[in-house]
């Protein structure tokens, strides 16, 4: 069918997310085009349903906004977690050489990885050991200098700054 409307299918790496989404002319060559409909999971080359996510996150009244990046951005968190999940529980129910995926895959699965342990007992998974270095004490005197001056003895350059 040359004059029928394509479909919208997810955006290749290579192409821009608009081509793969736009609409062919309409029957006839008419000089209006239709616009073809295109998800926003597809636009963001997503599997999760970014719509749905939107819909939660606004009936769940989290803030009195909510961006538009928002949803997109938490549908990607969650396809990226039940990837992880999934393919870890693969692997395990591979090595125990059973064809199916079953809870005690996925558990074995979260007590394994641990990125998945800690984002599912509450924590926030970092990578490095800190998220802000730790600044230096020149930077920010100590707080108990009178202890210490006393302990170390008189400072010779705070009495030649004096006389």
């Amino acid at each position: 069918m040359a004059g029928a409307e394509e479909g919208c299918t997810a955006p290749e790496r290579e192409t821009e997310p608009e081509a793969a989404c736009a609409g062919g002319l309409s029957e006839g060559g008419e000089a209006k085009a239709k616009k073809s409909r295109c998800s926003r999971s597809s636009r963001a080359g997503l599997l999760f349903p970014v719509s749905r996510v939107d819909r939660q996150l606004r009936r769940g009244r989290f803030a009195e906004r909510l961006g538009a990046r928002a949803p997109v951005y938490l549908a990607a968190v969650l396809q990226w977690v039940t990837h992880k999940t999934m393919d870890a529980a693969g692997k395990i129910s591979k090595k125990s050489k059973q064809q199916r995926i079953s809870p005690s895959h996925l558990q074995a699965a979260a007590r394994k990885s641990s990125l998945l342990k800690q984002l599912l007992r509450g924590g926030v998974p970092r990578r490095g050991r800190r998220a802000v270095p730790r600044s230096r004490r020149v930077a920010s005197p100590p707080k108990k200098e009178t202890t210490r001056s006393k302990k170390r003895g008189p400072r010779p350059r705070a009495a030649a700054a004096g006389e």
